[in-house]
């Protein structure tokens, strides 16, 4: 009957241990939600695997201490345990180990900062070089377009003109190689055998008469 009892009140205490566990867990999940604020999503997801862990302790609980079967004295056990703690220790550990963390974030916060004073001046100094470098770029962009625009235009004027020349070039040759029609008579009586100089005789002959 004593070892009953013994082995009772062993599983009692080890379901008052677990609950105090599972409290301070939970109470870690709040101070790291303190020092480094969350949004909803990782708040859902942080409580997602708390519950798992939570389930998975008393699972084990039950069945290394009593075989797998289910008793609500364990359940009543663990549930003093998180009682327990919650009304003692959770609410100091909490404040001041978040007061502690918050304060070791501060003092990294400032390093990292005094840290990367150099950097941020390097980087401003760099980004108005850049700055700079950019809007003389398009400047010079735009003074090559201006030119370019300029070129052309001469270019298209040049052309115009050349092509203008050759035209009237062209007119002026074929009406300098023109042969007016008495000359084209001429060449085809030459070509049919006639001899110039008599019809030209022929001309005065007839006039004389």
């Amino acid at each position: 009957m004593s070892f009953f009892i013994v082995e009772e009140g062993r599983f009692l205490l080890y379901s008052i241990v677990l609950g105090i566990g599972i409290t301070f867990v939970y109470d870690c999940f709040r101070i790291i939600r303190r020092v480094i604020p969350h949004g909803i999503i990782w708040v859902s997801l942080e409580d997602f695997v708390y519950w798992i862990f939570v389930a998975c302790s008393i699972f084990y609980l039950l069945y290394y201490e009593n075989n797998g079967a289910f008793r609500w004295f364990a359940i009543l056990g663990t549930l003093l345990g998180m009682v327990l703690f919650r009304t003692t220790l959770s609410g100091f550990f909490v404040k001041y180990c978040s007061r502690f963390f918050l304060w070791i974030k501060k003092l990294l916060t400032g390093f990292f900062a005094l840290l990367s004073r150099p950097l941020r001046a390097a980087g401003r100094a760099t980004g108005k070089m850049a700055a700079r470098g950019r809007r003389k770029s398009l400047q010079m962009l735009r003074m090559m377009k201006k030119r370019l625009t300029v070129w052309l235009r001469m270019a298209k004027i040049i052309l115009c003109k050349r092509y203008s020349n050759t035209r009237r070039g062209r007119r002026n040759g074929k009406e300098k190689n023109r042969i007016p029609p008495e000359e084209k008579r001429k060449q085809a009586r030459y070509a049919d055998g006639h001899n110039y100089r008599t019809d030209a005789a022929d001309s005065r002959f007839r006039q004389g008469r």
